[in-house]
């Protein structure tokens, strides 16, 4: 691997109340590639999502890019983005993530890059079946949990029932399995936040 550690994959998701893992900054690749990420976080090409409106289904409000390769149309990407991005998309991540959720390999990943405003969230939901497995990581250094924009973990579909909460900070990430009950959201950013939080989403696909 180019960019992603191996002392996560030794690591086995919990199981309340679906199969989930968070790993702490430095875990899944080393604070110091953490930083130069974050400090190259890709700036163009992202779109206004808003979802808020529905009446069925996710709600969410965030600014959203595919990341479909190395140029994406807006330019290439930074050296360090590319190996993570390399790292990703290969059969051995793929495994690791595997092992540590107990399914089987996904067949293919979806990369997205996400920026959440102040006033943006995401809902309450549950992930399509061909998704077996969502993976988040963090760009955002310094931030507070007061600032909102963590990830809870939910035990069923109230956005109060929450089982468990990850701080979305520099180098940390979340690993989900996708399950009938494997609710989640985003809280909403705070106005006092001091930029927008920044992460990686990867889903594992199922063909």
């Amino acid at each position: 691997m180019l960019v992603l550690a191996d002392r996560w994959r030794t690591r086995r998701a919990g199981t309340h109340p679906y199969p989930w893992l968070a790993t702490p900054p430095g875990e899944l690749f080393g604070l110091d590639v953490a930083e130069e990420l974050a400090a190259t976080f890709p700036a163009d090409g992202f779109v206004r999502k808003d979802a808020a409106h529905r009446v069925r289904g996710k709600t969410y409000r965030n600014f959203s890019r595919p990341v479909t390769g190395e140029q994406d149309g807006t330019g290439p990407l930074p050296p360090r983005w590319t190996e993570l991005l390399t790292d990703l998309r290969s059969p051995e991540y793929r495994a690791w993530v595997a092992d540590v959720l107990g399914q089987e390999p996904a067949d293919d990943v979806e990369l997205r890059l996400v920026r959440h405003s102040p006033g943006d969230w995401l809902g309450p939901h549950t992930d399509r079946e061909d998704k077996i497995f969502s993976h988040i990581l963090y760009f955002n250094p310094g931030w507070r949990a007061d600032w909102g924009g963590c990830l809870e973990i939910l035990e069923r579909s109230s956005a109060a029932a929450v089982a468990g909460r990850v701080v979305p900070e520099l180098g940390a990430s979340a690993l989900l399995a996708q399950a009938p009950n494997s609710w989640h959201q985003v809280t909403a950013v705070s106005k006092a936040s001091a930029e927008s939080r920044r992460s990686l989403l990867v889903h594992g696909l199922r063909r």
